[in-house]
């Protein structure tokens, strides 16, 4: 994929939502990384307090960023969605479609960073994401020959 299906707005908040190893983090480097969006990711701060204070830093100087987690349910995401609006951002939701076993099996190459167990237990959490929850847009991404395939969401 060489272009994003969507424009780049002024205070644009992307919520990623799928489960472990189904690609976010390498889609968000591959397509997003570039300086326009910060990247909130718990991986990367570790604790909701590091990430509660990303995230207000954006919020409060009209930031564009990603929410870089797998966001399994309605209520993870609600607090993202909601804030956002709050803020004046326009919200796009990315659902990373998977299957348990290729994430595993990315998971293991990547040297098992999650337990195969908790990649499953997320997998039967997960709620589908629709525009009702407060999404502007939403789109579906698939890889397909190691490529992210960008599709608007139908609902």
């Amino acid at each position: 994929m060489d272009k994003l299906p969507f424009d780049r707005k002024e205070k644009q908040a992307i919520i990623f939502i799928g489960i472990q190893a189904s690609g976010k983090s390498t889609f968000y480097n591959r397509l997003l990384n570039d300086g326009y969006y910060t990247h909130v990711s718990l991986d990367l701060l570790h604790t909701r307090y590091k990430e509660n204070e990303k995230l207000m830093d954006c919020l409060s100087n009209g930031k564009s960023f990603v929410v870089d987690n797998t966001n399994p349910k309605i209520e993870d995401r609600k607090k993202y969605i909601d804030k956002s609006k709050e803020y004046g951002y326009h919200i796009i939701g990315i659902f990373f479609q998977s299957v348990v076993k290729d994430c595993i099996e990315r998971n293991e190459k990547r040297g098992g960073k999650v337990p195969s167990k908790a990649i499953a237990s997320t997998s039967n959490i997960l709620q589908m994401p629709s525009r009702a929850e407060g999404f502007d847009e939403l789109f579906f991404v698939e890889i397909i020959n190691n490529e992210f395939e960008l599709t608007k969401w139908r609902e």
